[in-house]
């Protein structure tokens, strides 16, 4: 086979350019809405938009926000839609550095909430600017953004994730009656070391359970959680959070209890939304700010990022599990000629299932022995063998039993889900055989791996 490009063909990204925080996932009026921070040319953010009807075949729309006014000048950051009133209404953060000799935490930047408005998803209202630096507790850095709205019991609440001026995480909860005036709830800070920032917050209720989402900077790394530059995880409660006093909150909200979204080198900044039949949908950017590693494989074809798969969620005792939508199934081909130890793929991008047998103490699933997955000792670890993970090496996590594995690789990114999403790793991935992938795998009961055809993502 040829040598294959590296662009995604499964997985939602620009045409060109730079990606990162999926924002404003929603449905509405029969249609699904991604839109995700976007820079063409490397340069302040706008947001890009995807549209679908079955959340499988996908167009994109362009940047119906760019930075384009004083309030937003540095930036259109993260924010979401709010779509029960009958309208979409989008609430994101206006970034503004000012020029001069600051520090851009305490000083120097404007974080502002602002809100637009569209009947019909495509066409946009003017800009309104709903809170600025001077609205928030007068304790908080410059750092208070990432706007997520909900209502309940007739109340509108806007939670947003800040940085105190002694760099502290917090979180902030405003109410309003009418989504423009905005009074602040609860100013929490968390009693436990959380780290000095907490960002992309998402809130949301799943058979009984209320969901507070995070995305802490700051914590320490551990050797089998928090692995990476920053972290993307969930608190599980049983009464709505923004109701209980803070000192309720602090038994559940510590890093001991964070549960991880994924433990691969590449998650970050998930967004979760509800299909029209019900199911709730997680999505987030595959990809870490910041990180030591990196993707120049994908930007010589000028591309870096690209979203996650769509992943339904599922409550399982006190967890979340995670796995691809069964759309996705509709996409696999021929498959391919392989045994139990596996086969060669003539592709960068299949599907594939592996079962094990039950008690397996030790088990191995090698690629091209570029990358190689192990289970030994209760330990699930991804190592990259050479560059192929582009400065990526090796992460592990802890795993009481292995039975399932399933691999969705697309071009130059995997995606590997643990007993039916149990756990995930998500991973850049740069092969570079011309055979395609070699996939090996030890002690299974059985391997099933197929082609892949490409959804239709315009770009």
């Amino acid at each position: 086979m040829a040598k294959e490009s590296y662009r995604h063909i499964n997985h939602l990204m620009p045409p060109k350019g730079w990606l990162n925080d999926p924002n404003g996932t929603c449905f509405f009026k029969g249609t699904y809405h991604i839109f995700f921070q976007y820079s063409p040319d490397w340069k302040e953010r706008g947001w890009g938009h995807y549209t679908s009807k079955d959340l499988l075949n996908w167009k994109y729309e362009g940047m119906p926000i760019h930075p384009d006014t004083k309030r937003d000048l540095s930036g259109a950051y993260s924010g979401c839609c709010f779509t029960d009133d009958g309208k979409m209404e989008i609430f994101y953060t206006g970034n503004v550095k000012k020029p001069g000799d600051f520090d851009y935490i305490n000083e120097g930047r404007e974080h502002n909430v602002i809100y637009i408005e569209s009947n019909d998803g495509v066409n946009f209202s003017q800009k309104k600017v709903l809170m600025e630096n001077k609205d928030y507790p007068s304790d908080m850095s410059c750092h208070v953004r990432d706007p997520k709205v909900y209502k309940k019991n007739g109340k509108y609440y806007m939670l947003l994730g800040a940085r105190t001026k002694d760099s502290k995480a917090a979180l902030l909860s405003y109410v309003s009656d009418d989504k423009m005036h905005w009074e602040l709830n609860k100013k929490y800070i968390p009693l436990s070391d959380m780290g000095y920032m907490l960002e992309c917050p998402d809130y949301f209720e799943i058979d009984n359970k209320y969901v507070l989402s995070l995305c802490p900077q700051g914590p320490k790394n551990q050797e089998f959680r928090l692995q990476n530059m920053y972290h993307s995880g969930y608190f599980l409660f049983d009464e709505d959070v923004f109701s209980l006093a803070d000192e309720k909150i602090d038994e559940t909200v510590m890093m001991d209890n964070l549960k991880e979204w994924d433990y691969g080198f590449d998650f970050y900044a998930p967004q979760v939304f509800k299909t029209e039949d019900g199911r709730h949908i997680i999505v987030g950017w595959a990809g870490v700010p910041d990180a030591p590693y990196h993707n120049e494989k994908a930007r010589n074809e000028g591309f870096e990022n690209s979203l996650t798969l769509l992943r339904n969620i599922k409550t399982v005792g006190d967890k979340l599990y995670t796995y691809p939508i069964k759309e996705y199934e509709k996409l696999r081909e021929e498959s391919v000629d392989c045994k139990k130890e596996g086969g060669l793929v003539d592709s960068y991008s299949f599907d594939c299932e592996i079962t094990f047998e039950d008690n397996t103490k030790n088990a191995k699933v090698s690629l091209n022995d570029d990358l190689i997955l192990s289970f030994e000792d209760g330990v699930f670890c991804a190592k990259f063998n050479n560059e192929s993970g582009a400065g990526r090496s090796a992460r592990k996590m802890k795993l009481n039993e292995l039975k399932h594995l399933r691999l969705f690789m697309d071009k130059s990114i995997l995606e590997v889900y643990v007993n039916l999403g149990e756990n995930v790793m998500t991973m850049r991935y740069y092969p570079e055989s011309k055979d395609g992938i070699n996939v090996k795998v030890s002690d299974a009961l059985n391997t099933k791996i197929w082609k892949v055809r490409k959804s239709i993502c315009a770009n």
